[in-house]
């Protein structure tokens, strides 16, 4: 099944305007998005992943490093969506809401240089999926 005209649609809906194929370089979150994210961050993940730009040995991997944009580079956010909704937080899995694990994943986005956009990121998993994550320009 093709999803784009989903995407597209549901993009469409809040109000961004896509000529082609959503990407992470056309800013797909808000900047409160994001902050709601690092609150969330703090609250949930830091404990195991660090600061997110900081190496910290004998902790989780780090969210904004080359390693992580390696391993994702070729993935969906939909896919990094759906992981973060089923496996995190590590010590009580699947308890985040779709809000927060999209607040979540404006904040990796941002920490991992993306821009910010004038919408939020949708918590739809279906449209996240066309989207890819894609390294660095």
């Amino acid at each position: 099944m093709n999803v784009l005209p989903t995407v597209v649609a549901t993009l469409a809906l809040a109000g961004i305007a896509m000529a082609q194929s959503p990407s992470v370089a056309d800013g797909l979150y808000t900047t409160e998005q994001a902050e709601r994210g690092a609150m969330l961050y703090d609250e949930q993940c830091v404990s195991c992943h660090g600061e997110i730009r900081q190496l910290t040995p004998d902790m989780a991997a780090l969210l904004a490093d080359h390693t992580f944009r390696a391993r994702w580079s070729d993935r969906s956010l939909g896919e990094l969506f759906e992981m973060i909704q089923i496996e995190m937080p590590q010590d009580a899995p699947g308890s985040l809401s779709p809000q927060q694990t999209a607040a979540l994943l404006a904040f990796i986005l941002r920490g991992n240089r993306r821009p910010v956009g004038q919408y939020a990121l949708p918590e739809d998993i279906e449209a996240l999926q066309a989207i890819p994550f894609e390294p660095e320009p």
